[in-house]
Parts: C-alpha cells; sequence; structure tokens
C-alpha cells in the first residue's frame, strides 16, 4: 500500500536527478500528491475569484470551497466547528499571531512563560520580541539524557510559582530530535494552574493522529507544507470560547462586518482572524490536502500503520550505521520512541561536506 502512495506523488518518479528519488527532507517541507497539484492548478484555471466578497457565481463558488476548507481541518483535528479554525500562511504566523492576541492579554509583567529546550525558533523568538514590551520570564523544560523531557522540572515549577505560569507552547515532535513529547501530560500538569496550552504540530500532523480533544491544548498551529499541501497554507485551532473573547491581532478587509467613522463590529468566526486577501488557492487546496490524507490512512489501516512504517525505516537506517565509529547519532536509541526525523553527525565533515 505505501508504494502505491508513493506513486501519487509526481516528482518521485521524474526526479530531475535521473534517478530514482529518495526523499529525505520532509521535516522541512514535504512533497505533494498529485491531486493536490491538480486542486491547486484547477482553482486557478476555472475558479480564481476573491471570496466572501462578490455575488457572482465565481466568488460564491470560491467562498464556499474556502469555507468547506475550514470544515476539512475541523475535522481533521477533532475541533468543535470549523468556526475554531483559523487559516495562516504557515506555523511560524500562526504562534506570532497566537503571542501577539494572547500573550498581551494574559500576560504581565513578572508572569511566565514555559516552552522547552527543543523547540523551533517561532516559539522562541516570538516570545523574546514579546519580552521587549512586558517583562514576563521565559523558562525552558529542560531535555533530559535520553531526550524526553523532564515533567517533574516543570511540576516544581508550577508547584513554586502557581498561578504565574500564564502560558505552557510546546512543541508536539522535534523537528531535529523526532522525539514526540508527552503533550498530553504537559498540559495536565499545566492546567492545574489554569495556563493557556499551545502545540506545535507542525512535525506531528503528517506523521500521528492530532485530536484535540485527546491532547488537551487550548490552541494548535501547523503548515499546509509540512502535510504534502502548498506553501503559503497553515491553520491555526483555538477554542471557540477564547477566540470570542479575543482581539484580533490584525486589522482591514474581510475581519469586520461594518465599518463606519465612528467604529466598527467584528465579523463572525473565524473570519474575525482572517483579515485581507488570503492565499485562497492554497486554503482550498489545504482542504483537499486533509481529505487526500484522512483518506489514506484509513486506506492503510490507521494512524498506527504508518507509525510502525515509519519506525521500520528508522530502525533500518539506525541498525545500518550501528558500529561505525565517525557515525554519532543524536536521539533515543528505541526507535519506537523516534518519529520521522533521525539526527546524526559525521565525525571530521560539516553537512555541506556531505550532501551528495
Amino acid at each position: 500500500m505505501f508504494n502505491d502512495i508513493r506513486k501519487e506523488f509526481p516528482i518521485l518518479k521524474s526526479s530531475p536527478l535521473k534517478r530514482k528519488l529518495i526523499y529525505l527532507d520532509s521535516s522541512a517541507t514535504t512533497q505533494k500528491p498529485q491531486v493536490v497539484i491538480d486542486r491547486l492548478s484547477e482553482y486557478y484555471s476555472k475558479e480564481n475569484a476573491n471570496i466572501h466578497r462578490g455575488p457572482y457565481e465565481l466568488s460564491k463558488d470560491a467562498t464556499k470551497y474556502w469555507e468547506q476548507a475550514h470544515e476539512s481541518v475541523a475535522k481533521l483535528l477533532n475541533a468543535n466547528s470549523y468556526k475554531e479554525i483559523v487559516f495562516v500562511r504557515n506555523t511560524t504566523e500562526g504562534l506570532n499571531m497566537l503571542v501577539n492576541i494572547f500573550g498581551k492579554e494574559l500576560l504581565k509583567d513578572g508572569d511566565i512563560v514555559v516552552i522547552t529546550e527543543m523547540e523551533h525558533h517561532s516559539n522562541i523568538v516570538s516570545w523574546m520580541i514579546l519580552q521587549k514590551s512586558i517583562k514576563f520570564k521565559l523558562e525552558y523544560i529542560p531535555v533530559k539524557d535520553d531526550f524526553t523531557l523532564d515533567l517533574d522540572w516543570l511540576r516544581d515549577l508550577i508547584k513554586k510559582n502557581g498561578k504565574k505560569v500564564k502560558i505552557v507552547s510546546v512543541v508536539h515532535i522535534s523537528n531535529v530530535l523526532g522525539v514526540k513529547n508527552n503533550v498530553e501530560e504537559i498540559f495536565k500538569i499545566a492546567k492545574e494552574v489554569n495556563a493557556f496550552t499551545i502545540l506545535d504540530a507542525a512535525q506531528s500532523i503528517a506523521r500521528t493522529k492530532v485530536d484535540v480533544k485527546e491532547i488537551g491544548c487550548d490552541a494548535l498551529v501547523f503548515s499546509g507544507h509540512k502535510v504534502y499541501g502548498p506553501t503559503g497554507s497553515g491553520a491555526v485551532y483555538c477554542k471557540l470560547e477564547h477566540l470570542e473573547r479575543a482581539v484580533p491581532w490584525m486589522g482591514g478587509g474581510e475581519m469586520i462586518s461594518s465599518v463606519t467613522k465612528k467604529g466598527f463590529e467584528y465579523n463572525e468566526l473565524p473570519w474575525k482572524f482572517e483579515a485581507g486577501t488570503p492565499d485562497i488557492g492554497g486554503g482550498i487546496t489545504l482542504g483537499t490536502t486533509v481529505e487526500w490524507l484522512m483518506q489514506r490512512v484509513e486506506d492503510v489501516g490507521g494512524w498506527d500503520e504508518i507509525t510502525k512504517h515509519e519506525q521500520r525505516l528508522i530502525a533500518y537506517l539506525l541498525d545500518q550505521f550501528r558500529g561505525i565509529e565517525w557515525f554519532k547519532h543524536f536521539g533515543p536509541n528505541d526507535f519506537t520512541q523516534k518519529y520521522g526525523a533521525v539526527a546524526f553527525n559525521i565525525e571530521g565533515f560539516s553537512f555541506r561536506g556531505c550532501k551528495n
């Protein structure tokens, strides 16, 4: 079945390298199946129009497909409603949106935001920028020698600081180590002080089940291009109760229902947070992408089968390099703890020297 799925990716069949392409950079961006390429082309060839603005058929159709894409993402994440799904350009923009909305709402001088030592720069720098205007503390859950997070450290931090811990924002799967963090337990600990919880699902969204109800997060972000979709697409999930009270971080067209010299009225959710003309083709195609993904997951027998297949490949790789002195692996040696990425060093070589 997995070989059949490989056949759906045209770049893997007709690589410019003139040989079979084995692509090992999906943590940076994924290749695209033909159905995704076709859907994006179809939009620009036959359906191109702005959304939520025109009474003519092209605009009404584009609007319908845009809204259906939100419903597809909500289904993938097991959200309660499409109203909890805001489309963005990527995970970075999604995290910055959450930082600028909920960071400014919830934080004051002396409060604490908790992230981890595994975070992508977008979940570090965005908080550091906010620290220039609000003097909160940024604390990092440390990584233990076995490459798992030290949750006892988090428990101690919560015990000592109580409700000063306002936000906990963590990565689901490390884009470097490939370690899947126990985010369910992390968020359970965070909720002891009612902290606002954010999950970076950029690396997990395409390789494991991501159910916002089971995970227990208040908000979640991912990029379309990490889940076989187009670049320039992504989504933020946020519980309705938070979005309803939140103040948008950008103003402009689409996010208001009316405006006069005296003031304005917000649009309904989720459009309240989607200011300006978005990447319409990318968003519509993201909907097609997640529908394709959910069908392929069902075809192979569920997310557990995808995990087993990926971990068989990881086990094979680590087995081939086992015993070679110049190969240094970073991460748990137990391949059942790894998802997707394998970090290693070749002694005496920079990555630029061994790229071919």
